[in-house]
């Protein structure tokens, strides 16, 4: 059955909020967003269009996606990501990180004082911006795990903003993930054939004590591992590169199983957990 528009415009606000919530983690601001979804929207248009003709031009991408065609030129043909200028947040940090005033002699930034006497953070806010308060910028690198608060003062956290692993390899992996499970949704609710339905399940509790998370976590890594090399010595069985004794003739196509887990080791904040309960009632 077709959806209205309306309908898969609440979809979209609905599939926008883990977004919003990543951007809200790392401190992206909304012209990020905006940024990286021009970005994107043109990713997919050229890959989409590139399909049907040889040439894609500024023309047919600015059609494709409704940009302007200034921001398509600037994009697609000369690869320009504006970024949002350093946050107030990253200058703030980028500040304590690399000011002599606000690093100690090996050139690391030092613990800052914050009583009223000698207000150290205070002045390394001001020296930054004056339109915010000191207060409301504690605030939200506090949100963010920024900063930790010691005996002597206030102390830049080693840990933020310094990412392990591979980055884009990752999320490349993460976007593959989500490209095939919005499918898999798409196929269940507005797809027609009700024996071609995908799998597309989830197990949630949300009274764990964490004192058993780890075992669990071991637990599901081990049982998972398990599933897939099951999947694995089934599914393998038809694809043709790994059998070309086989005889099948006609259309080709791929099968994805996916599987993830969380086990945070606190609890989540109570609007994550009642966003978590919400979807599942929506589902």
């Amino acid at each position: 059955m077709e959806k209205s528009r309306s309908e898969l415009a609440r979809a979209l606000r609905i599939l926008m909020r883990p977004i919003a919530r990543f951007c809200a983690r790392h401190s992206f601001h909304i012209q990020d967003l905006i940024e990286a979804a021009k970005a994107a929207f043109l990713d997919v248009a050229e890959e989409e269009l590139s399909q049907s003709t040889d040439k894609v031009s500024v023309c047919k991408l600015a059609t494709f996606t409704g940009l302007h065609r200034r921001d398509v030129d600037r994009i697609f043909k000369r690869e320009e990501i504006r970024e949002s200028g350093q946050g107030l947040i990253s200058r703030v940090i980028g500040q304590w990180q690399q000011s002599r005033r606000f690093c100690g002699k090996s050139g690391k930034p030092r613990v800052l004082r914050i009583d009223q006497a000698k207000d150290e953070f205070k002045a390394l806010v001001e020296s930054v911006t004056t339109e915010v308060t000191p207060g409301t910028i504690l605030f939200e690198l506090e949100r963010i795990g920024a900063v930790e608060h010691t005996r002597d003062g206030l102390k830049l956290a080693s840990r933020v903003y310094l990412p392990h692993g591979d980055i884009k390899e990752g999320f490349r992996i993460a976007q593959s993930d989500i490209d095939d499970l919005l499918h898999c949704i798409e196929g269940n609710l507005l797809g027609d054939n009700e024996r071609s339905k995908n799998l597309h399940l989830r197990t949630y509790y949300d009274r764990i004590p964490v004192a058993h998370t780890e075992e669990i976590r071991q637990w599901i890594t081990r049982e998972g591992s398990a599933l897939h090399q099951k999947a694995r010595n089934f599914i393998s069985r038809f694809d043709l590169d790994l059998n070309p004794r086989r005889h099948d003739t006609g259309a080709v196509t791929r099968i994805t199983l996916g599987t993830f887990s969380y086990c945070p080791a606190v609890e989540e904040p109570a609007e994550e957990r009642a966003t978590s309960k919400r979807s599942a009632r929506e589902r």
